[in-house]
């Protein structure tokens, strides 16, 4: 049975909507992070007319995506997270088709096959990760469909230049630099495709057609120079970054064979970085180019480079190397370049007297460079997701905090990336904020104020999965207990496993009190144990203490809190300094009370918990009395005995 063009066609749009929801349908789950936080923090406080008339504060005139998100936010009453992301997906689709009817009407029908091939390849380029899941990089795939919009609604209007579709091609054109600095290139990309369509135009007469679209982009250019901004004046005379961002874009351009160049890079020749790429990057570019000059594709070769270093020009030159491989997202527009040119196989074979076989093994090489892609953006998919837990734990801990003091966040992750990168140069990791950022991160999420301060404690950091930064400045033991006295909570995230865990950890619940009349143990007339309480929450059994100072505690002692099951055997244990290994007893001062919250995890199950003090050095327990001095056998006080059973309950 023969399908026909357009039932074809049918399968291919489907087969794109499907494979685009795969590969990106988790930025739907997301939350909000990065950059998100200045965008809408800005946003919050500005005007429609504010937004289009100034982007003082925010660094640069972009005001297309600040009105799409202020309407939003209007229509819903807030910031939603799915609607947003949701946004950034659909347009990502619908450039994949806009790329798909562009390629078609500019190639014409003889080579069918090959707009899909380029829509495939754009869908799942692997340096688009940021600009689809991240809702604030949601300027390039905004202007990117602007742009793509226009030159497709001009070659609708080949044949009547005067018409609706040319006033609308032009009428995007003129909207395309409100959305991003790159729109002002809509005119340039299209003389690119008059000069290398089937049709013949004489350089004049690219010019006399495109005179409205170069318009446009003056007056766009214009309005940016004019408009403030907080931008930081261009470095072009810079040599090394020019260099350095060359071969980035480079990379970029030749991704299929790029992580053959980590490869070269870490074999010991003595390259570097940005050495190996050249190495192996350059020259398949060269011989590509080369032969699908030899092959009669000159055109094509024309216009699938020919968009790629117009779109990647105003970054290259433009900004610093630091920025650029930071922000594989600039590459988003010139991947419509990027997909043609390694969609050239199909072309080539169109082309030969060789038929199917020839077809075959061009389709076989296109899925394998889609396939490739695809894997890095799952992969990348794998570290969105933990960071979304990580978020929804972080919003639900600083929420469950009922005083309106200050929270204190320790070793909460700045960054995750993969152990193993990909690529030779570039950062493939998810940023998520900054230490001073985190207040504003959970404003963001939920539209509640709260002051939140991140810090960093090195010693209870650990090699994880991921490769993670933590957020805020690095303290030592000593200089992390005045923080810890002035916040109304502490939360830490704890990295453990293939798990990343946010735990509330305790806080200073009093301090300069006099002696507690009501305790359950007193360690060597020093610290008394006020009370406990053991409680299962979901999978977690979390164990709360409450210790109260004494006398200033001049020996470094720790806790042990060890866990028996009926037979007496000691199947868990969660020893450390309290608050999670945060506070230590001997930076106590007399009269402090702390809550000391420890979490473990237990099955199904009946337990004795005992806790105790030890000393550090030596690892002497010290001795344990209850409130008419007897002795605790072991110097070991018992909680008591709980079962654990499904529902949560004890």
């Amino acid at each position: 049975m023969r399908i026909s063009r357009s039932g074809l066609a049918l399968l291919v749009a489907l087969g794109l909507i499907v494979l685009c929801g795969i590969t990106y349908g988790f930025s739907l789950r997301l939350p909000l992070f990065s950059d998100d936080i200045p965008h809408f923090r800005w946003m919050e406080g500005q005007t429609w007319l504010g937004i289009l008339i100034s982007s003082r504060g925010i660094g640069y005139y972009r005001p297309l995506p600040f009105l799409v998100w202020k309407l939003l936010r209007s229509l819903q009453g807030g910031l939603n997270a799915p609607t947003l992301h949701g946004i950034n997906l659909a347009l990502h689709l619908l450039n994949a088709f806009m790329v798909w009817g562009v390629v078609n009407r500019q190639l014409g029908k003889k080579r069918w096959g090959v707009g899909e091939a380029s829509a495939l390849l754009f869908l799942t380029y692997p340096f688009s990760y940021q600009a689809v899941p991240w809702v604030g990089a949601l300027t390039h795939p905004l202007v990117t469909a602007i742009i793509l919009g226009s030159l497709y609604l001009n070659l609708r209007a080949k044949s009547h230049p005067a018409g609706l579709w040319h006033a609308l091609s032009v009428g995007l054109a003129f909207l395309a630099p409100l959305a991003h600095e790159t729109g002002i290139l809509t005119a340039p990309l299209l003389c690119l495709l008059l000069l290398t369509g089937e049709e013949r135009y004489s350089l004049s007469g690219v010019l006399r057609r495109t005179r409205c679209y170069w318009l446009a982009g003056m007056v766009g250019l214009a309005i940016w120079l004019a408009v403030p901004k907080g931008v930081q004046p261009p470095r072009i005379w810079n040599l090394e970054a020019r260099y350095q961002n060359g071969v980035y874009l480079l990379q970029g351009l030749a991704y299929p064979v790029a992580p053959l160049a980590r490869k070269v890079w870490e074999a010991g020749w003595g390259l570097d970085d940005l050495q190996s790429v050249l190495l192996v990057c350059a020259p398949v570019v060269l011989l590509w180019g080369w032969l699908l000059a030899m092959k009669g594709q000159q055109q094509l070769l024309v216009l699938a480079s020919g968009w790629f270093l117009l779109a990647v020009a105003p970054a290259g030159l433009m900004l610093g190397f630091e920025y650029v491989i930071d922000a594989p997202r600039l590459l988003y527009l010139s991947s419509v370049g990027t997909a043609l040119f390694w969609t050239a196989p199909l072309s080539i074979w169109k082309a030969s007297r060789h038929g199917r076989l020839g077809r075959i093994a061009a389709g076989l090489a296109v899925l394998s460079i889609a396939m490739s892609g695809f894997v890095f953006i799952r992969q990348r998919a794998a570290i969105y997701e933990e960071m979304g837990r990580w978020i929804a734990q972080f919003v639900q801990g600083v929420r469950s905090v009922s005083a309106p003091g200050p929270v204190l966040c320790v070793n909460c992750p700045e960054f995750l990336a993969p152990r193993e990168p990909t690529f030779a140069v570039g950062h493939e990791g998810v940023p998520i904020c900054a230490g001073h950022q985190l207040g504003d991160l959970f404003w963001v999420n939920t539209r509640e104020e709260r002051k939140v301060t991140g810090l960093v404690f090195p010693d209870l950091q650990r090699p994880w999965k991921y490769h993670y930064g933590s957020a805020g400045e690095a303290h030592t033991w000593i200089s992390l207990q005045e923080p810890l006295r002035k916040a109304d909570a502490v939360l830490l995230t704890e990295y453990w496993g293939d798990k990343i865990a946010v735990y509330p950890v305790g806080m200073l619940a009093m301090n300069d009190a006099s002696p507690a009349d009501t305790f359950i143990a007193e360690f060597g007339s020093r610290i008394r144990l006020l009370s406990a309480e053991v409680e299962r929450e979901g999978e977690m059994v979390r164990v709360e203490l409450y210790w109260q100072a004494v006398t200033p505690v001049e020996e470094d002692m720790t806790v042990f809190l060890h866990v028996l099951d009926p037979s007496g055997r000691l199947v868990a244990q969660r020893d450390g300094y309290p608050l999670m290994g945060l506070s230590r007893p001997v930076a106590w001062r007399q009269g402090d009370i702390w809550q000391d919250l420890r979490w473990l995890r237990l099955p199904e199950g009946g337990y004795q918990f005992l806790v105790g003090l030890y000393t550090v050095e030596g690892g002497m327990r010290i001795p344990a009395t209850d409130p008419a001095g007897r002795r605790f056998p072991d110097n070991a006080v018992p909680l008591g005995e709980f079962t654990f059973i499904s529902t949560g309950g004890i």
